[in-house]
């Protein structure tokens, strides 16, 4: 395979060479902060107008490989079992695959049979990939027409806030994305920065940008620690 420089030299000698077929023409992808697009599409639970379904609430959408496969089985069984966990944080689920609506439709009662869970969120069908392509959840290099499991966090504006990428063969954590729904929450609501791996009630951090004088106004003075320039914990 031939190696061709792609793209300009850093300032510090930094250099990317990639595949000379790599090069592509470019086209736009959702990325985090962008506005998801307006989208329709027929549905497990009948036609679905995105805006009209997003309309001031939050949404976990994300993408499977295909019906009637065990990986996939067990994630939307997961998702299913969650559903009530999502709407307690006024969040609605909407799924998408390349699977026809009638493969949807047995594969969603063939789940309930098995894992005792009704599918209560929509499973949309998108059997010629429109929006699977445009939201670039196709990787020819992982699967040559199946989606990865790509999962978009959206919140009330309709704006991108997190992008999960998992790849064929290996399942998504359910858990990590309501955990990271409650840190969007937390870091909107207070103004703060999330450590790794906090959980709901454990401190949080001053963000970088955050001067002292502001954050004892905001937060009063006391309620943070310093442990270095760079690094100050909220104690509550």
């Amino acid at each position: 395979m031939s190696i061709q420089f792609f793209g300009t030299l850093g300032r510090d000698g930094t250099r990317i060479r990639l595949p000379g077929n790599y090069r592509g023409s470019s086209r736009w992808t959702p990325h985090i902060g962008d506005v998801f697009p307006d989208f329709t599409a027929m549905t497990t639970h009948g036609p679905l107008d995105f805006r009209s379904f997003a309309q001031g609430q939050w949404v976990y959408l994300f993408s499977h490989p295909a019906a009637f496969t065990p990986v996939c089985t067990t994630e939307v069984a997961e998702v299913a079992r969650c559903v009530n966990a999502f709407e307690r944080r006024g969040v609605k689920v909407l799924s998408i695959s390349r699977d026809t609506l009638e493969q949807l439709e047995n594969w969603s009662n063939e789940i309930s049979d098995d894992f005792g869970h009704d599918i209560g969120f929509p499973m949309a069908a998108d059997p010629d990939g429109i929006l699977i392509r445009a939201c670039n959840m196709l990787h020819p290099g992982e699967h040559d027409s199946q989606p990865i499991r790509k999962s978009f966090i959206i919140d009330a504006e309709r704006r991108v806030r997190m992008i999960f990428e998992y790849p064929v063969q290996v399942g998504r954590s359910v858990e990590e994305s309501l955990r990271v729904i409650d840190a969007l929450r937390e870091s909107d609501r207070r103004n703060v920065a999330i450590p790794c791996e906090w959980r709901p009630g454990d401190p949080v951090l001053l963000p970088a940008e955050m001067r002292d004088a502001e954050a004892n106004l905001r937060f009063g003075s006391g309620s943070w620690t310093r442990m270095r320039s760079y690094l100050r914990v909220l104690n509550r």
